[in-house]
């Protein structure tokens, strides 16, 4: 459904790049649906696992099941029917009645269902679950015809709380050769029963008649005429099953394709050979940039129906809106588009003073710099908590004086597995900033929606701290519209910066690296030992920020993996190197987890510690850098 072609890439690993399974926070996503998963099997403790990984295995193993029981609930049973296979998480059969469950870590919310639309029928953020589960009732009502299917998903519930303490720690991940699976502890059964409210049984056999009637919708979907669901997954089967690839025109969506490879990769890129056969473009052409690269462009699709690829030849399509102040979205397209204008050039770059300074003649020294780590997983940690209510177990806390004087003042991780971390996070970052009133910065609303959600569970729960007062009157003093309200730097990034190799894009991992290519104070400060700088307090006083390969700088979040590495080497005997590669907020969050369970050895645990101390300690050295950099430039 996202593109039918890469159903000629996805059966060939090893041959074509996929950077999904590259992506950390994907990963973490899927750890939390295996564990949701595990706990629905758990819920029907007389069902039977179909364990065959092989499909005609399974196939026979789940037929011998339902010959044999009139009446049996089965986990991940095998159904075939003309090309086309159902691996049902749950399947209920009772007689010539089966119930088939689709198992999804989608949050869902019984108070507010919010699964039809106003202008659709079903919103497109649950039409793909609905499809999944569309298909799955075909297959299964084909296979068995003289039964009667009913279709639900089950997700855990977003207005249901956990009533015990430690519901997610009984289901850990492990890896089964190439696989991954979630394993429940003794006493995971007890919970689950305790708990059986937090996953929801929708059913959707009304939705599911909705896609039988009115056919699936997929890029090429307007070229075809047989777009009803069977006619559909037969022709991709009998191209599937020839090895046929389904030639799909490009779409706004081939910018996010996961079969991605760089001009130096030994695997193939799916991407362009798509794009090279629609186009004409040759590689080179496509890597100097296509309309799809176009930073937060609507009007993709429209132009690709004109014929219209190269970013050269999208320049008169793109009007930039007049703006005040700073630069616009449009403006910014223009820049990545038509190039910075000559009277504008920074050195390669775009800055607007008048908007910075406009902004930082507000700002109170000393600056300081915050950067939040967090987790929100759909099986709760904690009793009284929601699926995919917020954790946030570390901050980081850099303090830039007005004489240029930088210090890594602050940090603070709660990770103790068992222990609720969100009041003590807010009491310590309390402390850490109540000391002066100087100007507060965070990249992005990450932060202020953490602590406004941190407000209300500190008005919500039953068991709210004795000083619940002090730390909601402390949020409320530094979020929203409050007089000391934190500054948004991405706000700035976006309006006020603009260097080509972004991409128009602002996260501080983009930014970062620009600004190190054409800022001489960073160079000049930071290719000197830290320790000459300030203090850090995770790296040592020889670390050096600033390297250059082939006369480039190298991006930090790649030095900090490269010392990660070094590392590594020194204690691979006792800790695994996944545990410590952590290098993005995925990663992080991923490592926050981990560290709930128990069983963690005592140097494992204080590995990932580490290893989650120094990523976060970047995240707000990093704003400093680009604080300096945009100073000097001012």
């Amino acid at each position: 459904m996202e593109c039918p072609t890469k159903l000629f890439y996805t059966r060939k690993e090893g041959e074509y790049r996929n950077v999904k399974g590259e992506d950390k926070f994907l990963e973490s996503l899927a750890e939390g649906g295996f564990q949701v998963g595990k706990m629905a099997t758990l819920l029907y403790p007389d069902g039977i696992e179909v364990k065959a990984r092989r499909n005609q295995d399974a196939l026979a193993e789940t037929a011998a099941l339902l010959n044999s029981n009139d009446s049996i609930t089965l986990f991940e049973p095998a159904l075939e029917f003309k090309g086309l296979l159902a691996r049902v998480d749950i399947l209920i059969k009772k007689g010539h009645v089966i119930e088939l469950i689709e198992v999804k870590a989608k949050s869902y919310d019984s108070e507010n269902p919010d699964i039809e639309g106003a202008r659709t029928d079903i919103k497109s953020n649950m039409l793909p679950y609905i499809e999944d589960a569309a298909f799955q009732q075909y297959v299964v009502s084909k296979a068995l015809p003289d039964h009667s299917v009913s279709t639900f998903l089950m997700m855990p519930d977003k207005a249901v709380s956990a009533v015990t303490e430690g519901l997610n720690q009984c289901f850990k991940i492990k890896a089964v050769g190439q696989y991954k699976e979630a394993e429940a502890t003794p006493d995971a059964l007890s919970q689950v029963e305790a708990n059986a409210s937090l996953l929801a049984k929708v059913p959707i056999d009304k939705y599911v008649q909705i896609v039988m009637k009115t056919g699936l919708k997929y890029p090429g979907s307007e070229n075809n005429t047989q777009n009803d669901l069977p006619e559909r997954v037969a022709i991709w089967a009998a191209h599937y099953a020839k090895d046929i690839k389904i030639e799909t025109p490009i779409h706004k969506d081939c910018k996010n394709c996961e079969f991605k490879a760089s001009k130096e990769d030994t695997l193939k890129s799916g991407y362009h050979e798509c794009v090279e056969n629609f186009t004409q473009l040759s590689r080179e052409e496509i890597d100097l940039g296509t309309v799809l690269d176009i930073w937060r462009f609507r009007k993709k699709d429209h132009l690709i129906q004109k014929g219209i690829f190269r970013l050269i030849d999208a320049a008169e399509h793109i009007e930039a809106e007049s703006q005040k102040s700073g630069l616009s979205y449009t403006a910014r397209q223009k820049l990545q588009v038509s190039g910075i204008p000559s009277e504008k050039d920074r050195g390669g770059f775009y800055f607007d003073s008048e908007y910075f300074n406009e902004n930082r003649s507000t700002w109170n020294y000393p600056y300081h710099m915050i950067d939040f780590e967090t987790c929100s997983v759909a099986l709760p940690f904690f009793k009284g908590m929601r699926p995919y209510e917020s954790l946030a177990f570390q901050f980081s806390h850099h303090v830039m004086h007005e004489n240029g004087r930088v210090e890594h003042r602050n940090q603070a991780l709660f990770a103790e597995a068992g222990a609720f971390p969100n009041f003590n996070f807010i009491r310590e970052l309390k402390d850490a900033l109540e000391l002066d009133s100087g100007t507060i910065f965070r990249w992005a609303a990450h932060e202020n929606t953490i602590l406004n959600h941190i407000k209300e569970q500190l008005l919500n729960f039953e068991q709210a701290p004795s000083d619940k007062d002090d730390l909601i009157h402390f949020i409320e003093s530094i979020t929203n519209e409050a007089d000391r309200s934190m500054v948004d730097l991405n706000e700035h990034a976006l309006r006020c910066y603009f260097h080509p190799e972004t991409q128009g894009r602002t996260s501080i991992k983009k930014v970062l690296p620009a600004v190190l290519k054409t800022s001489e104070r960073l160079k000049k400060e930071y290719s000197k030992p830290i320790g000459t700088l300030g203090k850090s307090l995770n790296f040592p006083g020889s670390f050096i920020w600033f390297e250059l390969n082939s006369g480039e700088p190298i991006d930090p979040y790649s030095l900090l993996k490269r010392y990660t590495e070094k590392i590594f080497g020194e204690v691979q005997k006792t800790v695994s190197k996944e545990n410590l590669l952590i290098a993005d907020g995925g990663s992080a969050a991923m490592a926050y987890a981990r560290l709930q369970f128990e069983e963690i050895d005592r140097a494992e645990r204080e590995a990932i510690e580490q290893a989650l101390l120094r990523y976060c300690e970047l995240d707000t050295l990093a704003m400093v850098m680009i604080m300096k950099a945009w100073i000097d430039w001012r």
